[in-house]
């Protein structure tokens, strides 16, 4: 990871040259160190428009909005216009002459793009390929993380801040306190089956570290960091590569959506629904029940049918 970044710098005067409000100034300031973060994160000095198309990916894969995901994208492109325009009068680097930000659109992927889940016989046959791979303390992790996901709806973020300590029961019931999208502590719970509870356990029994986090990504050396997101999706995806269950369509974060999706499919009101996913607003719970609504709406095979029965009749 890089210690320092150039556009560091870049950002402390740009933001003592923004003429707005306090509180937008201070929006401007996060969503900007978040960026600048990530690139460092990746070892990334000099982003290209291929980086930032990655960056605003990875924000779909956090559920973002698409409200948030387009802020962030205009401030980024403001930004690097900014650069762009002043860079000779404050002797910016000259790499930055060329804006790699230009004519980026922040909200392209229409939200419902990623709201695919797997089928009933994917998700089987995802677990039982994980399970297989339960010899090594990464598989056996990975498979935990999987039944983790699967079943209670967990984003990739709130399974990478989870710690030991979240592991809790509440009236006998297991449970994982989350630390939820935008929140700074794990305010809320989801329950845990017996299943996924014990693989978690078996998976926490074999490690040997004091790492207060439920998921790692090192088990050879001592270390304070707790997997990252990247490493989940990297290694699920693989998983979901390795099963055939992958496409454009279909990631990691279809994980969640198959949990909800499975929940409405097994009798779960919209309600139980939002309260799994921790939905604040019921209408973004909806969006799966009119998926399946339309899916089961035989409208498009009574016309088909009704149109052949007819040719058919006048063949006759």
């Amino acid at each position: 990871m890089i210690k320092y970044h150039p556009l560091e710098d870049v950002l402390d005067i740009y933001i003592e040259n923004l003429d707005l409000k306090h509180k937008t100034v201070r929006d401007y300031k996060l969503l900007l160190k978040r960026y600048i973060y990530y690139l460092k994160s990746r070892n990334i000095r000099y982003a290209k428009r291929s980086d930032i198309i990655t960056y605003r990916d990875s924000m779909w894969e956090e559920d973002l909005s698409a409200t948030t995901i387009q802020k962030q994208m205009v401030i980024i492109r403001n930004f690097y216009k900014w650069i762009r325009i002043n860079r000779k009068f404050y002797h910016f680097e000259e790499i930055y002459e060329h804006d790699v930000s230009e004519g980026l659109k922040g909200a392209k992927i229409e939200k419902n793009y990623k709201k695919e889940a797997l089928t009933l016989a994917e998700a089987q046959a995802l677990i039982e390929l994980s399970k297989s791979k339960v010899g090594t303390m990464f598989g056996l992790r990975n498979y935990a993380i999987l039944l983790l996901m699967l079943t209670t709806g967990l984003r990739t973020i709130e399974v990478a801040r989870a710690k030991r300590r979240d592991l809790s029961t509440i009236d006998k019931h297991d449970v994982l306190y989350v630390q939820g999208k935008g929140k700074d502590g794990s305010d809320m719970f989801v329950k845990i089956s017996k299943p996924v509870k014990d693989v978690i356990q078996e998976y926490l029994f074999l490690r040997s570290d004091k790492n207060k986090y439920l998921f790692i990504t090192n088990h050879q050396k001592e270390t304070v960091k707790p997997i990252t997101t990247d490493t989940i999706r990297y290694s699920l995806k693989r998983l979901m590569d390795e099963a055939q269950v992958s496409s454009p369509k279909v990631t990691v974060h279809s994980l969640r959506h198959t949990c909800a999706t499975l929940s409405l499919q097994t009798g779960g009101s919209l309600e139980a629904t939002q309260q799994l996913l921790r939905h604040a607003n019921i209408e973004t719970t909806l969006i799966y029940a009119h998926h399946l609504n339309r899916i089961k709406d035989d409208t498009v095979d009574r016309i088909s049918n009704y149109l052949f029965q007819e040719k058919e009749e006048e063949e006759c």
